[in-house]
């Protein structure tokens, strides 16, 4: 038999025909390794009969060339040539002998039986990888586990909605579509179960990234019982879940996971839908009429409506920094708070605006009305948050506070009849909007609002008058 000797393991290795369990003139092929006297068998896993068996034996130092027999050839390459073309899988192929004896080269003077079991064991496959750094759901996870360790709650709730709205639409696809977007067979059976299918991140193509954006348009808002049906999410929604999906995508590229070749996002390929610019800012007759409104004192209503009011009098300040405002902040002897807004205060480190609210008589009834008892410094100035809730809590109890304020503007606004949306958002819009009409200067308006640079306050005039922002930035 053919055997290679190696002068530091001192290690050979043959094929052997094991026929000891062989049905109908079948063996196994097993690779016989010895070392110092002993011998241990080590199964191929392939079959063939005891003729082709015979054949191989004679044959074995050398093919001859004589033999015309394509079986044959394609038999003998596969045991003892070089390489085979594998018919299943179309790949080449190291042959049985040439990769055992490529193994126990490999070993050297550290072969043992063990190791030689489990490095051919192993042998021509890739080392498994975590399924972050190939399966695109997996790593939107892995990145909203890494925000949320970070304390960044908002951006790690993003990422795990992005990942279980990419879930929803592959689990949605027919075969036919499981084979066009995933390359996944057609079953053979229709009773075949399909097993899960995982989107890689070679399957993003812009082809793939449109058919999503009209699905979600159709079906993105998962119902909220089985009775109920899904419905449609706004083009806002989907960029804000495919923004996330392209910083995982770009994290994969610059790890050498992802071939930038195949990046799906840009001019020529797929390009992120905008939100519509909605005006949001209230004219000045609504505003007053919040101002003027009385709520029931001490009700939700109340608390509701002086929240609002206090967003729109402290700079457009949203919700998520008047809950988090510490007394530390608030200089009541010079009549202003100072504090950095909660959206940059993590992501731009290095270029926080620190954002000054002057105070007004009606903010500091508010302070008064709704602060808590204790006031030193790390205390909060409202008594929506405490310092035992984690991240993820403090995001939850701020979305309520949000979602509750919303709830009852919208009551005080259909008493007032107001028409346009009055909302949280539309206090930080209507303060902007405030100033840009008593021609405030660009800049003022920029830094009121924490903005880093005046391309921001740029496009956030869009949403305000039409005419009061031609005019006002015709002028610069």
């Amino acid at each position: 038999m053919a055997n290679l000797q190696y002068n530091m393991s001192r290690a050979t290795v043959n094929l052997f025909f094991d026929k000891r369990a062989s049905k109908d003139g079948q063996g196994v092929i097993k690779w016989l390794v010895c070392l110092d006297r002993k011998q241990r068998l080590f199964s191929t896993g392939r079959k063939i009969l005891l003729s082709e068996w015979d054949f191989l034996q004679t044959n074995k130092n050398k093919l001859d060339n004589r033999i015309k027999d394509e079986g044959k050839i394609r038999l003998w390459h596969e045991f003892y040539g070089e390489t085979f073309r594998d018919e299943l899988t179309g790949k080449t192929q190291t042959s049985y002998l040439k990769r055992a004896q490529i193994v126990i080269g490999q070993l050297v003077d550290h072969f043992t039986f063990d190791a030689f079991a489990e490095t051919i064991a192993n042998y021509g496959k890739e080392p498994e990888r975590p399924a972050e750094q190939t399966d695109l759901i997996a790593a939107l996870l892995a990145k909203a586990d890494s925000m949320s360790s970070a304390g960044r709650i908002g951006n790690a709730i993003n990422y795990e909605l992005a990942a279980k709205s990419l879930r929803r639409f592959v689990d949605s696809f027919t075969d036919e579509e499981r084979k066009e977007f995933l390359n996944l067979p057609l079953p053979r059976r229709f009773s075949q179960p399909r097993p899960v299918a995982v989107l890689y991140f070679e399957h993003l193509t812009s082809n793939f990234l449109t058919t999503y954006e009209h699905w979600m348009q159709h079906y993105g808002k998962a119902p909220q019982s089985k009775l109920k049906a899904a419905t449609g999410a706004s083009l806002t929604t989907v960029g804000i879940y495919l923004r996330h999906v392209r910083a995982v995508v770009n994290d994969a590229i610059e790890a050498g996971l992802m071939s930038r070749d195949n990046y799906p996002f840009g001019r020529n390929r797929y390009v992120i839908p905008a939100g519509a610019n909605v005006k949001k800012a209230l004219p000045k007759s609504d505003i007053d009429k919040l101002k003027a409104y009385q709520p029931i004192t001490g009700t939700t209503e109340q608390r509701s409506h002086d929240l609002w009011l206090f967003s729109y009098f402290c700079n457009g300040a949203n919700l998520t920094d008047i809950c988090r405002l510490t007394w530390g902040r608030v200089d009541l002897k010079d009549g202003k708070l100072t504090f950095v807004r909660q959206k940059t205060a993590r992501s731009k480190k290095h270029s926080q605006t620190p954002i000054v609210a002057h105070l007004r008589p009606e903010t500091l009834a508010i302070i008064e009305r709704w602060g808590t008892a204790d006031r030193r410094a790390s205390n909060f100035v409202f008594p929506f948050l405490n310092a035992d809730m984690n991240e993820r809590q403090r995001k939850q109890a701020v979305h309520q506070i949000v979602k509750m304020t919303n709830k009852w503007m919208g009551k005080i606004a259909e008493q007032l009849g107001i028409v346009g949306d009055v909302n949280t958002y539309s206090a930080r819009h209507s303060f902007a909007t405030s100033l840009l009409k008593s021609k405030a200067p660009l800049a003022f308006i920029s830094k009121s609002l924490g903005h880093t640079n005046l391309k921001t306050t740029e496009s956030y005039l869009g949403s305000f008058d039409d005419e009061e922002a031609k005019s006002f930035l015709n002028a610069l």
